[in-house]
């Protein structure tokens, strides 16, 4: 049986690290591509670079600057490098015994009003999960979303009951609309390095304590900050192949043990 699983969120969901470390397919995964409508072996580097239109869209390169943000809807993994999502797909599927099928949906530098219902994300996503869910078979009826956001929040000064709100209007929709059985969060690291940062954390942590569609997957993104192990070396605030790594690991392990209860 196969399950859906949606990437979702901002930079550090897209990837952006500083080398690829591993190129390898996995095993019983998949990753869906809107624009040509296929399945593919998934393997980084992940992620569908998307106009808004549905078209395919362009990587991106450092001097497209906001251009490439006016035009894409998602994009993929930063200059070819390493995710997060094949990590956590291997993991996942070795703890499940399950397969995937993974889904695309990040884009960088987008606040949680980017994500709301009615909005170019939301729409598209909609339609990306039900075409995906449409190409696969075997489908378990399983639909995940895993989340990595907020750093774009925590710049603008968020308060953290206005994040609470605008993430459970999001979460509640798509359980009507895709059949959402979990919303799964990857909490924030530190990105401004002040309160502001604070405010996103508390709430992240707060909706999944309060809300049962939320699951908090793991709460280390703010301490591996601090090691620069786990820090891209070139990019502040972005995690380094081996950061994402693990956090797709950790990540993977916390919605296993959830899934086999």
């Amino acid at each position: 049986m196969k399950d859906i699983i949606i990437f979702a969120g901002q930079s550090n969901m897209e990837g952006q690290t500083e080398r690829l470390a591993d190129g390898s397919a996995v095993s019983g995964a998949y990753e869906y591509k809107y624009a040509t409508d296929s399945l593919l072996p998934l393997c980084d580097p992940f992620g569908e670079n998307l106009h808004f239109d549905g078209t395919a869209g362009e990587a991106y390169e450092d001097y497209m600057g906001m251009t490439w943000h006016e035009k894409h809807v998602f994009g993929g993994s930063a200059y070819g490098n390493t995710t997060l999502i094949p990590e956590f797909c291997r993991t996942y599927i070795k703890a499940t015994k399950r397969e995937v099928t993974a889904v695309g949906a990040a884009k960088g530098a987008a606040e949680l009003e980017y994500f709301m219902p009615g909005g170019a994300w939301y729409t598209a996503t909609v339609k990306k999960t039900k075409a995906a869910i449409r190409k696969t078979t075997d489908f378990s009826d399983r639909v995940y979303l895993i989340w990595l956001q907020g750093e774009s929040d925590a710049i603008i000064g968020k308060d953290t009951d206005t994040y609470i709100r605008q993430i459970k209007e999001i979460a509640h929709a798509l359980q009507i609309d895709i059949g959402l059985q979990r919303f799964c969060i990857i909490r924030v690291g530190r990105f401004t390095n002040d309160l502001r940062d604070d405010a996103i954390i508390e709430a992240q942590s707060r909706v999944c304590k309060e809300d049962g569609l939320f699951l908090m997957l793991t709460e280390e993104a703010s301490e591996m900050n601090s090691e620069p192990v786990y820090m891209n070396p070139f990019v502040g605030g972005h995690f380094s192949a081996l950061g994402l790594q693990k956090l797709g690991r950790d990540a993977a392990n916390t919605l296993a043990i959830t899934v086999n209860q």
